[in-house]
């Protein structure tokens, strides 16, 4: 959803503290608001060819908020390990942490750590890394810059879009050729300065638009529908957001409401989310279509405007499996909770 968000200058940076500088462990810190891209960062930098050849050994966990010492062990230990995973799942958490350290000293690696929320779970884990001369790095990102203070000097702070960028990225997002009508260009630029230069919103509110009517009187109302809610503050950023979930089509609301009831930074199953969607009849009868296929109809159609995205595809390109980005979820909870939809259930 997000893999092409011109934040070139920042992956440069960090990526020359990747690859260069101090033989020495070096902590890197990524903070911003929410939607801004830290992930969508560290995912492209973790995957970049040039930083995978330069270590020995690379993991990505997720901390996030519901943060639990065991789960991160299990991610780490299993990417740098030669152990199966149903051996390490059989570990004790002592014996796990000691494992990770053995295995990582005396080599280069590199450990990706997304969205942390307190100092108190990277006091538990620093101590499973070994801090040694071989030139290692871990990438940490976390919307508290309080938390990187206590962590590190070596903080980047990736700069929202400029008003051109934030133009162009919700062009591209709207119309098939980039290509904006005159008479759409003044009210476009007021609605793409209301994201705050953020990409999240940009893409999410571009998807709203696109399936929108092209004409000046509906874009007017969609820009003051968003205007009330420009501010920093993260409530204000859910009900932009919530905008995407009023304009969807009535048979996806609950489809995409259903989400809330999933842990954060999750990797949902396209074929469980369908079956789950079946059981609770959301899924409705079209003609000779089975259900199945209907309900991966809708999972295609929630990530094309922009509220899932894939995580893993098949051979035949259909969805194995799908994330929520944190702030989207936290908007479905929010909604969910309004609506009572949980209860309902």
């Amino acid at each position: 959803m997000l893999d092409y968000i011109p934040l070139t200058n920042t992956k440069t940076q960090i990526a020359t503290k990747l690859l260069g500088g101090s033989e020495y462990r070096q902590i890197i810190f990524i903070v911003g608001m929410p939607g801004l891209g830290k992930t969508t960062i560290a995912k492209n930098l973790y995957r970049n060819s040039n930083v995978r050849s330069h270590f020995d050994k690379l993991s990505w966990c997720v901390v996030s908020q519901t943060y639990r010492k065991r789960k991160v062990l299990i991610d780490i230990l299993s990417s740098i390990s030669n152990l199966d995973r149903d051996i390490i799942l059989k570990m004790e958490d002592e014996d796990m942490a000691l494992h990770l350290y053995q295995s990582l000293k005396g080599r280069r690696y590199l450990v990706v750590m997304d969205d942390i929320w307190d100092i108190s779970s990277w006091h538990e884990l620093k101590k499973y890394f070994p801090n040694d001369k071989s030139g290692s790095r871990i990438l940490l990102t976390s919307r508290q810059k309080d938390v990187a203070k206590e962590i590190t000097n070596d903080i980047v702070e990736p700069p929202p879009l400029s008003k051109d960028k934030s133009w162009d990225l919700l062009k591209q997002n709207v119309f098939e050729n980039g290509h904006c009508p005159q008479e759409l260009q003044d009210i476009g630029n007021q609605i793409a300065e209301n994201c705050k230069g953020l990409p999240l919103l940009l893409v999410v509110i571009a998807s709203v638009l696109s399936n929108m009517e092209k004409i000046i009187s509906s874009w007017q109302k969609f820009a003051t529908s968003t205007s009330p809610y420009i501010s920093e503050k993260a409530d204000d950023f859910l009900s932009i957001l919530k905008l995407s979930y009023n304009h969807l089509p009535i048979h996806l609301k609950p489809c995409f409401l259903y989400l809330s009831a999933f842990e954060e930074d999750a990797e949902i199953s396209g074929r469980k989310l369908s079956l789950l969607w079946i059981a609770e009849g959301f899924i409705e009868k079209k003609g000779q279509k089975n259900l199945e296929d209907i309900a991966e109809e809708y999972l295609t159609d929630l990530i094309n405007k922009s509220l899932l995205q894939a995580a893993r595809r098949r051979s035949d390109n259909g969805v194995r499996s799908c994330i929520i980005h944190d702030l989207l979820l936290e908007m479905c909870r929010k909604v969910a909770d309004e609506e009572y939809f949980l209860f309902q259930q």
